[in-house]
């Protein structure tokens, strides 16, 4: 694992059409969450639609349970949103079935309640539909042609479904600190923190996993045994009919995956596990102590279509992008498919 290079993974659509300044104010990069279900409207868990500015989701649970005096398992969410960022997204807090509580009091200059109502069960991890995203980009230097040509590319191909700079941490340090972890065999008393390194080591092995497939051009073609998701589902099958299914993959209905490493059996099979398991023997240790911790394999799409995107520009150099993207995916993976992000507050470059 030391020897990948963080954020260096391969382009779909080529060299980037330039450089823009990315989040250079807190209004540049705005997200709201949407919920798969509709609030029920009844019951013990008061579901709040949430603004926040700047601060991230664990600081506004810490600030709910300071508030409705409750215990931290009630407090449930969908997704953790961006801390520089101004991030509508759903809380739910589970309190006494006929208690009332105001919620315009919890209101401060970082988090406004939006909408308060209630529901019958608490808000779970993976309960989002999807995420609109309003991103502003600042002194863009390059071809705005280029960057015309890549949108129309990415509104017939997708974009790849690479993990963003998120996951990593700051300069990398969640890979790191965990393959730490693991090479000196240790757990962390804060299994939520455990848990976001082991995770950053695998989602940097799905991205190079990811990133050779589309230097080899196979992120347009399905390979035999691919396991793929249907649309908009969580639900697959194995390809056993390339013939068949890739007509189904051209006409968006279906999306090929590749693995996310840990302890259970692959999805794949045939060309597409053997495609797999020559980049994968390179991690074998890694995959290995990786399963003793407890994750199991699972599968990611390897490709995203953004719904509703619109691009305007209101300057030579200042363009501003409109999308919306399914559950897990990131904003930063189709930006950087445009151009090099310069991050001036944390002083780095995404690439």
């Amino acid at each position: 694992m030391s020897d990948i290079t963080l954020y260096n993974w391969s382009r779909l659509t080529g060299e980037p059409a330039g450089q823009a300044q990315f989040r250079a104010q807190i209004e540049d990069f705005r997200v709201t969450e949407t919920l798969r279900f509709e609030p029920s409207g009844e019951g013990a868990h008061h579901l709040l639609f949430i603004e926040k500015i700047n601060v991230n989701t664990d600081i506004v649970c810490h600030k709910l349970r300071r508030f409705a005096d409750v215990k931290p398992l009630d407090i449930g969410y969908a997704g953790k949103k961006d801390r520089f960022a101004i991030a509508r997204q759903w809380f739910s807090v589970q309190l006494p079935l006929l208690q009332e509580i105001d919620w315009q009091g919890f209101n401060d200059d970082e988090v406004k309640v939006l909408i308060a109502t209630r529901h019958d069960k608490k808000l779970r991890i993976g309960a989002v539909k999807s995420n609109q995203f309003t991103i502003k980009l600042r002194n863009f230097s390059g071809n705005k042609d280029i960057i015309e040509n890549k949108l129309k590319q990415i509104e017939q191909m997708g974009f790849p479904n690479y993990f963003g700079e998120q996951r990593f941490g700051h300069n990398g340090d969640n890979l790191a600190r965990g393959l730490d972890l693991l090479k000196a065999n240790k757990r962390l008393k804060n299994r939520n923190l455990q848990g976001l390194m082991f995770s950053a080591i695998r989602s940097a092995i799905f991205n190079d996993l990811l990133s050779k497939r589309i230097d080899q051009g196979l992120f347009n073609q399905l390979l035999d045994g691919d396991y793929v998701q249907l649309d908009g589902s969580e639900s697959g099958f194995m390809v056993e009919d390339i013939a068949v299914e890739q007509a189904r993959y051209d006409d968006k209905d279906i999306h090929p995956t590749a693995s996310l490493v840990g302890r259970g059996r692959d999805k794949n099979s045939g060309q597409a596990r053997d495609f797999e398991q020559k980049i994968l023997n390179e991690y074998s240790d890694t995959i290995d102590k990786l399963a003793t911790k407890g994750l199991s394999l699972d599968a990611r799409v390897i490709r995203v279509f953004p719904n509703e995107l619109q691009v305007s520009w209101s300057s030579e150099n200042e363009l501003e992008l409109s999308f919306s993207l399914p559950k897990g995916a990131f904003a930063t993976s189709l930006l950087r498919e445009l151009v090099d992000l310069k991050v001036e507050k944390n002083d780095e470059n995404i690439t």
